[in-house]
């Protein structure tokens, strides 16, 4: 297999490339009447507009994706998204054997995660 790639089916485009774009940085490649394309280093995200709810789920073994950003300084970046009205799942950030994350969700409720890992 090459290379894989990213699909987030969102509730509304317009809304979610107003966020991916201007709350978190990200460089549209292409963009249509009903999907985006996006960079993040090599990989890439492709995005379309749902039809229909998503089913609600714990996190676990059924189907759930992340994008998981990398930062230097999480403690700074959780801020910068907290005065953007980005919404963290967790009051403070976690952490694992790779080192400390926190959690957030984009307009259409889907999670992803910064990642500030150990030096």
């Amino acid at each position: 297999m090459d290379s894989p790639s990213t699909l987030l089916v969102v509730r509304d485009l317009s809304i979610s490339r107003e966020f991916y774009v201007n709350i978190l940085g990200l460089n549209i490649l292409e963009e249509y009447e009903d999907s985006l394309k996006f960079q993040i280093g090599s990989h890439s995200v492709f995005m379309f507009q749902g039809t229909m709810e998503a089913t609600d789920y714990e996190h676990g073994f059924n189907a759930n994706s992340a994008l998981v950003f990398t930062v230097s300084d999480l403690d700074e970046k959780i801020k910068e998204l907290k005065e953007n009205g980005v919404v963290f799942v967790h009051e403070s950030p976690n952490e694992n054997r790779w080192g400390r994350y926190a959690a957030f969700k984009d307009p259409s409720g889907i999670i992803h995660e910064l990642m500030e890992f150990c030096t």
